[in-house]
């Protein structure tokens, strides 16, 4: 009986190490294919310089053993250099006027749905919770693109329309590249709750920091914080609770970046403290990847082996997401039913 206990034990470790060694070549695999997409599309200069530094660094995040941070670097990317090439493969639409996009827009809602019937149904977790919210995260934006490149192109910029309509198939791509990543299950999954009261609360704290503030020098900070609220507060009505989460994290990180001041932190103290959270987060059985996505942000920016020393800009990153992100994160679990 001991025998077959150990063989089982044997057996499971070694799938396990397997799966993950599948999603990270996945994942590896997803960015040469981006890079090979950037070098072929007209891809604008800002763009361009983007994409061939996140491509750079979700390289970097798996080498470092943070395929979560890979997974979430690339999004972007992804994302844009999809569209570009559905518009770019779909150029022939604003020359031939608005009865062309009317009727690509009808035959691209039956596409859509194909699409979508391909995710699996809600309440199957067979994923890390953090790769399930990035995928509901792009999933719940899919009819938002779709009915505004139809508002665009009726207000005659179709080139633009088209261009928001392939937003809508890269979130819905996207969605699908992250269901289909082959991750190790997770050995036991949080009955995530619904985020309303701290969604409500950092509302309050945004909007009052923003009054505050009235210059408008961080205007498009808080554009952006607002943008990523509406997600949360999506994704929340939709019950979908793992995205709910992480967007609202990830909005209380970009609203931390715009209260903290870039003060000097002792690395050596930072380093430490992003220890002792990552003993904390992996050390039960709970699946705690949402929380372990911005660890491997603040580990990334922190890490020793390489020979320079992190920017004011990082350091600040860092400090939100050790002193605000992940307590926030921990607060959540208090009261959630596990």
């Amino acid at each position: 009986m001991k025998i077959f206990a150990v063989t089982l034990l044997l057996i499971l470790a070694t799938s396990f190490t397997c799966r993950a060694q599948e999603a990270a070549k996945q994942l590896a695999n997803a960015t040469n294919a981006l890079e090979s997409q950037l070098s072929t599309l007209k891809a604008s200069d800002d763009l361009n310089k983007q994409c061939t530094n996140d491509i750079a660094a979700a390289r970097k995040a798996l080498k470092l053993g943070s395929p979560y941070l890979s997974l979430y670097t690339i999004r972007t990317c992804y994302i844009e250099l999809d569209s570009l090439s559905y518009a770019a493969s779909k150029a022939d639409i604003a020359t031939k006027g608005a009865d062309a996009f009317e009727q690509e827009w009808r035959q691209l809602a039956a596409t859509l749905n194909d699409k979508e019937q391909k995710l699996p149904r809600v309440g199957l977790k067979l994923l890390p919770a953090v790769v399930i919210a990035l995928a509901d995260a792009s999933q719940v934006q899919v009819n938002s693109y779709y009915q505004s490149g139809r508002l665009i192109a009726l207000k005659g910029n179709i080139a633009e329309g088209v261009l928001q309509l392939g937003r809508a198939t890269a979130n819905l791509d996207f969605a699908l590249f992250c269901r289909g990543l082959r991750f190790p299950a997770p050995k036991s999954t949080i009955e995530f709750r619904s985020v309303a009261p701290e969604l409500k609360k950092l509302e309050t704290a945004a909007l009052r920091t923003y009054k505050s503030v009235g210059d408008g020098t961080q205007q498009s900070e808080f554009t952006g914080l607002k943008t990523n609220l509406e997600v949360a507060e999506k994704l929340n009505a939709g019950s979908k609770f793992e995205g709910a989460l992480f967007k609202y994290l990830e909005s209380h990180f970009y609203f931390g970046l715009i209260i903290t001041s870039a003060e000097k932190e002792d690395l050596p103290h930072l380093r430490e403290r992003s220890g002792e959270l990552r003993k904390l987060l992996t050390a039960g059985k709970n699946d705690n990847s949402i929380a372990l996505l911005f660890l491997q942000m603040a580990e990334e920016a922190l890490d020793p082996d390489t020979s320079e020393q992190p920017t004011q800009a990082q350091i600040k990153r860092v400090v939100v997401i050790l002193n605000i992100v992940v307590p926030d994160y921990l607060d959540y679990l208090k009261t959630t039913q596990k």
